[in-house]
């Protein structure tokens, strides 16, 4: 009885007083139960459709977070712009004025139980362009928002009515000027005077978005609190001297601050707390009536750090702290911030002419590629982001540069890059195109005019703090650039440098321009970047690069279960000499010329698209493999340009706009392994590549040429000590002078000292460069599958070559029969790889990630290849 009696005062004190301990704190997602009406059809303003009589008839159901166009392809009144010619089907607001775009968002609010002194917030992370908000019959914005890359967060408490409706309406505008977008990249340019995505005018690798990305295109949520707002925490960590990965580590330190905003008219007095690690710590605020303050703590020493490192160079390990303001024993408002402990620097390396980068004092040589976003409509998720990021890591890239022309990129994709150790440069909303580095005829006005863009550089100025201050406590984040091949506004860049970047980061590089100084000594001419397009695999060797290059590209070519998706079946034949499928064009084809011929004269659309992966995967290793030879002596590093599309284009990329491979992303990533042993183009000379902090010892290199058909012709072997971030010469591998033979297969292969695979490398060289036409005469061929489930969603593969003819090439794929179509994404660890007679390669997948509900029963892994039978296996369910 007693027990039960207790039991009971402990359950009153739970529903008594625990509530009471913490404000009702939400973050309530408002992304669904939209409508949306264009607003030359609304005969009223906001505040009468926000009022209670209001009939919302004729309000189409709208798509928030999202563009005006995502709604009207959402309602089926436009074609998939995506797909064929379709585009061209849209109108252009340039053609029917902004007015076509304009539209009313309205929605309901969910009903909250909030409690006296409680503060109700609403709160925009992205809205394009200009918005006026209203609720209730109010207007909740006394100054009409502009800017494509500014938050906003609204109290709403006195609008906001308890136990009611609450009927929210959002009249969102185009940029303006919205530009020509017939007038080359980035339109007529002046897109770019607005503070807004450039690229959304059209590029030479993508079509323009005709609404211009107008919409609340980023997340809207309610959050509520207590008389005290906790916002914008900030937290730096300090790392000092050179640290080494997996070893026991000296202390770090960690810094916190955040905004504090009273929302009240008394004047509150209480804790700002830190908790980190299991311990509080605190200091006494005291802010007065609706004052706002930045209020920060002492460092706290963290005693052996779990260190945050880049990809290839060690784990990626996160903490999460929380950030409170507590008054009367009473959580006010809460934060919680996910960071990594590690430090950034860098020094411009003298001697190889470029800048440096470093992570907890250790050089890291850059490997990445640009990116520009993952959707052109701005259809962001989450899942989205993880799985093109993790994409990334698996090719075993370091960086990702966020290219000036699109948009600064959202929590979400800084999350997957903080979880995979992405490193990431960040670039503002300036282009060399449409900010006037270059005279252009094309463009609306002078080169003089065009580098003042935009028009309000105090917006920029906003937007550009605001975003630092979004971003500033994701570990991936690594520096900030003033703009694509050219330097913002002077007035703006000096902002940028001495103040808004040393006042709300202070920690990290800024470069003024992608191309500067700042980054490389150039010594070659041009503009420090490129070329484009597709390259001869051994000019890349010959022909000295810049120091750090940040954009140098190839080509881009789908498989053909994509390229279905989108060319219509009218155009889908490979092009001939100058002759180019007209879908293909629009698409922005970028030529392959004779390349795919070398193996064969092209003989339909499928031997192209096949070819076309062989070519790519040649391409991209070449490309790694030739700055990787030179690491350090006359490189610190290169980016590919570029390294996915937000639309279906047919232009540099290692990954489709669907996220299936192509064969060039293997390529890279074989190029790209931390530890890596390749042959050296220029001279046939083979080398270890070692882009690890640690000295590997005791190594073996194995040099073995094969037939064609997969005899041994010779083997040579050399025993290495690799020092930590350096390149070792071994011999020179030399073609057969006599044998009849064309084409031969090597593989290079790296055991460490207890003999295990460190890494493999196999290569079809010509005595004929420029002819792989040998290939052909491969006998067919087949290869066994088996598979076994490792875990949900995860098996692994034996893929073996039980024949006596090489089997060339073997891309494997999983398939949904049923739909006629490809799961995707998938991940698999090996692909595109070539097993010689007796051979077998032991493969992983992942279809954990993929997208949308399918039945098992359907599923069918798919391995073929340029000599080898389609072989479907059912995926092992044990």
């Amino acid at each position: 009885m007693r027990r039960t009696y207790f039991l009971f005062i402990f359950l009153c004190f739970s529903v008594i007083y625990l509530p009471s301990a913490k404000a009702q704190q939400h973050d309530i997602n408002l992304d669904s139960n939209w409508v949306a009406k264009r607003k030359a059809d609304v005969q009223v303003d906001g505040t009468v459709i926000t009022s209670s009589g209001y009939q919302h008839t004729g309000w189409m159901d709208a798509v928030v977070p999202g563009t005006v166009l995502t709604t009207l392809l959402h309602n089926h009144l436009v074609p998939d712009p995506f797909v064929g010619l379709n585009n061209k089907e849209i109108p252009d607001i340039h053609d029917v004025g902004r007015g076509y775009y304009t539209y009313w968002f309205y929605t309901e609010l969910p009903e909250l139980n909030v409690k006296q002194g409680e503060q109700v917030w609403l709160k925009f992370r992205g809205i394009n362009y200009a918005a006026n908000i209203f609720l209730n019959g109010k207007r909740v914005n006394k100054d009409t928002h502009e800017g494509m890359f500014l938050r906003e967060k609204y109290n709403i408490t006195n609008l906001y009515h308890s136990g009611k409706g609450n009927r929210l309406a959002v009249l969102v505008e185009p940029p303006s000027p919205e530009g020509d977008a017939s007038r080359g990249q980035g339109g007529d340019g002046t897109i770019a005077r607005n503070v807004a995505m450039q690229c959304t005018a059209g590029w030479d690798w993508i079509c323009p978005m005709h609404d211009r990305n107008t919409g609340i295109w980023d997340k809207v949520s309610l959050e509520v609190t207590g008389a005290v707002d906790v916002f914008n925490p900030h937290v730096v960590t300090r790392v000092p001297g050179k640290r080494t990965p997996d070893a026991k580590q000296e202390p770090a330190f960690v810094k916190v601050s955040s905004e504090l905003k009273n929302a009240t008219d008394r004047k509150q007095t209480g804790m700002l707390q830190v908790t980190l690690n299991g311990k509080s710590y605190s200091r006494k605020v005291t802010l007065q009536p609706y004052q706002e303050e930045e209020v920060g703590l002492d460092e706290i020493k963290v005693t052996d750090p779990k260190l945050w490192w880049p990809n290839g160079m060690g784990k990626h390990p996160l903490y999460t702290l929380k950030v409170s303001f507590v008054e009367d024993g009473k959580v006010s408002d809460e934060q919680r911030v996910t960071f990594g402990i590690r430090e950034t620097g860098s020094y411009f390396g003298e001697k190889v002419g470029a800048r440096v980068f470093l992570v907890n004092g250790q050089k890291v040589f850059i490997k990445g590629g640009n990116w520009i976003a993952s959707d052109a409509m701005l259809r962001l998720s989450k899942e989205r982001y993880d799985a093109e990021v993790r994409m990334h890591a698996e090719m075993n890239m370091n960086m990702i540069r966020v290219w000036g022309g699109s948009i600064t990129e959202r929590p979400e994709f800084y999350d997957a890059c903080d979880k995979y150790g992405l490193l990431v440069w960040q670039e503002f909303w300036v282009t060399g195109d449409c900010n006037g580095r270059w005279p252009d005829p094309l463009k609306k006005e002078s080169q003089a005019r065009r580098h003042a863009y935009p028009d309000d550089h105090s917006l920029f100025l906003k937007a550009a703090e605001d975003q630092i201050k979004m971003l500033r406590n994701h570990p991936s984040l690594y520096l900030w650039c003033g703009g694509n091949e050219y330097t913002p506004a002077d007035d703006i860049n000096a902002a940028l440098r001495d103040d808004v970047i040393p006042q709300t980061d202070g920690t990290r590089l800024y470069l003024e321009e992608s191309t500067g100084t700042q980054l490389m000594r150039n010594t070659i001419g041009g503009n420090g970047d490129g070329p484009y397009g597709i390259l001869e695999p051994d000019w890349i060797f010959k022909t000295k690069s810049y120091p750090f290059n940040p954009e140098i590209g190839s080509i881009g070519m789908a498989n053909i279960e994509s390229l279905k998706k989108f060319i219509p079946a009218k155009d889908l034949v490979p092009p001939k000499g100058n002759w180019v499928p007209e879908s293909w064009r629009y698409h922005k084809y970028i030529p392959l010329h004779d390349f795919p011929d070398r193996y064969g004269k092209v003989k339909d659309i499928n031997d192209f698209c096949r070819k076309a992966q062989i070519v790519s995967y040649e391409q991209y290793r070449a490309l790694q493999e030739g700055f990787n030879f030179r690491m350090w002596s006359d490189y610190t590093g290169m980016l590919v340009w570029k390294n996915q599309n937000p639309w279906t284009a047919l232009r540099g990329f290692f990954y489709d706009y669907y996220l299936d491979y192509t064969g060039g992303y293997f390529g890279y990533k074989e190029a790209a392994q931390p530890v890596h042993i390749q042959l050296n183009l220029n001279d046939s000379v083979a080398c270890v590549v070692n882009q690890t902090p640690f000295k590997q010892s005791g190594l073996t290199a194995i040099t073995t040429l094969y037939s064609i058909h997969g005899k041994k012709l010779d083997e040579q072997s050399e025993k290495k000590d690799v020092a930590a971030n350096s390149v070792t010469m071994l011999g020179k591998v030399k073609l057969p002078a006599e044998d009849p033979d064309e084409v031969y297969f090597l593989k290079l292969t790296l055991k460490d000292k207890d003999g295990k695979d460190v890494d493999e490398n196999l290569y079809w060289l010509s005595k004929n460069p420029k002819s792989y036409e040998q290939l052909n005469q491969l006998k067919p061929t087949s290869v066994k599958v088996k598979t076994e489930k490792t875990a949900d969603g995860k098996y692994s593969m034996r893929i073996l070559n039980p024949g006596k003819e090489t089997a060339f090439f073997i891309r494997l794929k999983v398939v949904n029969e049923k739909k006629d179509e490809l799961v995707l994404p998938v991940f698999f660890n090996r692909n595109y790889f070539t097993l010689l007679p007796g051979e077998e390669e032991d493969v992983n997948l992942d279809l954990s990630q993929h997208f949308g509900q399918i039945d098992m029963q359907d599923v069918r892994l798919v391995a073929e290849g340029w000599n080898v039978s389609e072989q479907k296996v059912a995926l092992s369910e044990k």
